[in-house]
């Protein structure tokens, strides 16, 4: 957990300074999107401003200690409401409630989950098989959010993941369209997205742009040295980790020198052609895909992050002096693949990633992401096979 020392104005100051001053001049906006990279503390951010608008006794930031800021440690607070991504259900009618037809597994995580995100800003809630906003979050929103609050302060609604209001026919999009256009009064909605493209235009016009940049390697480190990590350790997590804090903690409960070789395994199972490597590839990923999704995607980042740092080491870039053997690894890949297109590369793994949300059909997306890789590394473009 990530000691309560450290607060968010020391992880985006830029950013908190532009919301205070939002706060001390009464100019709240009645939408916001606050965007920005994976792993930047966006989610905190959305928090902490809902917690700072019903401080009793606000300063520079929320004070901690009055009853207010009390309930937000378990995001129990009476003018707080929080929309993440839900599993779909066929049950599902327009009165029923966003968590009716959640299974109990589901409910319980949830609940705790909450509770989690309330003590460690940096918890990602992740509902297992959940693959969008749903309506019946936003059919519920609609039917409670005019209601006149009686607790002292405003009234924040944080959608978490937005972007999936888009998924599916998106007529979640299309309700909570219909609340920003007549917003309720001292009421604040704040929606939080890694892929601000994939919102509504509409959407994104009747919010005011909050755009957060990557925590940087000092700040990683800290907060990873808060948690028990030792220094030399900590260090090359944070230079590995590219700024995504949840990427860090995720490397940080491994060990820092297997997960650089698992990069470096995988990059090169996908770049070589190789049948029966392929095969079994496809077969245990989509196995992984479906049973263990947070350690899919967990791969999927470590692949992304060598092509990243692939294309930093051909354009000549001087980092991770601490780990010579990675360089000199990505030396040579750049020398076998002169003419790759890691950009490219970088975009068709991160479209793997949305097939699970998506819930495409997995052997067939890898399947397409080796051939797509193939072609890109020759600096051709790819024609997907899906």
């Amino acid at each position: 957990m990530v000691e309560q020392k450290m607060i968010f104005s020391d992880l985006q100051p830029i950013k908190w300074d532009s919301l205070l001053r939002a706060k001390s001049n009464n100019r709240i906006g009645s939408a916001y999107l606050f965007a920005g990279p994976r792993g930047c503390g966006k989610e905190w951010g959305a928090i902490e401003f809902a917690k700072l608008l019903n401080c009793e006794k606000p300063k520079k930031s929320p004070c901690d200690q009055c009853p207010s800021c009390s309930k937000f440690y378990g995001l129990q607070h009476p003018n707080l409401k929080i929309i993440v991504p839900l599993p779909g259900s066929d049950k599902a009618s327009k009165e029923s409630g966003p968590l009716d037809n959640l299974k109990k597994d589901d409910l319980e995580y949830l609940t705790l989950a909450i509770v989690k995100k309330g003590k460690d800003p940096f918890y990602k809630i992740n509902v297992p098989n959940a693959r969008r906003i749903t309506i019946n979050a936003i059919r519920d929103l609609r039917r409670t959010i005019y209601l006149k609050s009686q607790s002292y302060g405003q009234k924040v609604v944080i959608i978490f993941d937005a972007h999936l209001l888009s998924e599916g026919m998106g007529e979640s999009a299309n309700a909570l369209l219909k609340i920003l256009e007549e917003p309720p009064e001292n009421t604040t909605l704040i929606l939080v997205t890694d892929k601000r493209s994939a919102l509504l235009p509409t959407i994104i016009s009747r919010c005011q742009p909050v755009n957060f940049s990557q925590i940087s390697f000092e700040l990683i480190r800290t907060i990873l040295e808060s948690e028990g990590i030792k220094n030399d350790r900590a260090i090359q997590i944070a230079m590995v980790a590219g700024g995504d804090i949840h990427l860090a903690r995720e490397l940080g409960t491994k060990s820092g020198e297997d997960s650089l070789i698992e990069a470096e395994t995988l990059a090169m199972l996908v770049a070589n052609v190789n049948e029966a490597g392929w095969r079994k590839f496809i077969d245990s990923y989509a196995m992984m895909a479906s049973r263990k999704p947070g350690e899919f995607k967990f791969r999927i980042y470590l692949l992304q992050l060598w092509f990243h740092y692939a294309y930093r080491v051909r354009s000549g870039e001087v980092f991770l002096a601490s780990l010579p053997s990675l360089i000199t690894s990505l030396e040579k890949f750049n020398l076998a693949y002169p003419n790759a297109d890691l950009a490219g590369i970088n975009q068709i793994l991160e479209e793997t990633t949305e097939s699970l949300v998506r819930n495409f059909y997995t052997p067939l997306t890898l399947t397409n992401l080796l051939i797509s890789i193939q072609t890109l590394l020759k600096g051709k473009e790819p024609i997907s096979v899906i």
